[in-house]
């Protein structure tokens, strides 16, 4: 018996309806494991070779489903304007190429630049992102 792909079972089991548009975007993410960054236009340019086109509503759509199902992190303020979608979900920060436009990771670990933050009060810290611009 063949075991079917992990992004598909995790689709099934969400209790989201299994749409083919979502069921190609969730390929393009989880298919192979890697992590990887990316935007709802590169996901249109990828599936537009494909036998089904997707609108780009219907990628963010989705995209916003995926973050809603904690499978995508969203990474703001790197680009400037188009939304950065994330499948690494481990704890770490990100250096922003603004002549390429590419993201990469650095692990939480490897980036020490804060001594001891404190929360205002009645607050408390739920985790932080930092994005280090480069050129």
């Amino acid at each position: 018996m063949t075991r079917q792909p992990l992004y598909l079972e995790r689709l099934q089991t969400s209790g989201l309806r299994l749409t083919e548009p979502r069921t190609k975007i969730a390929r393009l993410l989880f298919e192979d494991g890697a992590a990887r960054h990316v935007t709802a236009e590169w996901i249109a340019d990828e599936l537009a070779g494909t036998s089904t086109s997707v609108a780009i509503g219907t990628i963010y759509n989705t995209l916003r489903l995926f973050l809603g199902q904690g499978w995508l992190r969203e990474v703001r303020g790197a680009s400037g304007s188009a939304a950065i979608f994330d499948t690494n979900l481990r704890p770490h920060h990100h250096i922003y190429d603004e002549i390429t436009g590419e993201l990469s990771d650095i692990a939480e670990l490897d980036l020490d630049i804060f001594g001891d933050v404190k929360p205002p009060k009645g607050k408390s810290i739920t985790g932080y992102d930092v994005i280090i611009r480069v050129r």
